[in-house]
């Protein structure tokens, strides 16, 4: 186990983290946070069942402190205040 991972590990035991998803709070118990949680947390219940979503993210840790996200992607959050940004954006 590297030194990141095993890091991020010993942090999920012992901490929630405060995540911003369409400007409301949410919280997680992982310091990893994929695409597809943020979707869920986002839209619970999708507009239709071909609807796609764009995902941006910032105040993130380093080295990606923003950016976007992807079906299959996950980013490290902060303790409290990585902002998420989710938008249903139809079929493409």
């Amino acid at each position: 186990m590297t030194e990141s991972v095993a890091t991020i590990a010993d942090a999920a035991r012992h901490t929630t983290f405060v995540i911003i998803v369409n400007a409301a709070k949410h919280t997680v118990e992982s310091p990893l946070v994929s695409y597809e949680q943020v979707v869920g947390i986002a839209y619970p219940t999708p507009p239709t069942p071909d609807t796609r979503f764009t995902v941006t993210y910032r105040k993130a840790v380093a080295p990606s402190r923003e950016g976007s996200l992807v079906a299959g992607q996950s980013v490290e959050v902060k303790k409290e205040g990585t902002i998420f940004n989710v938008k249903a954006t139809g079929r493409s």
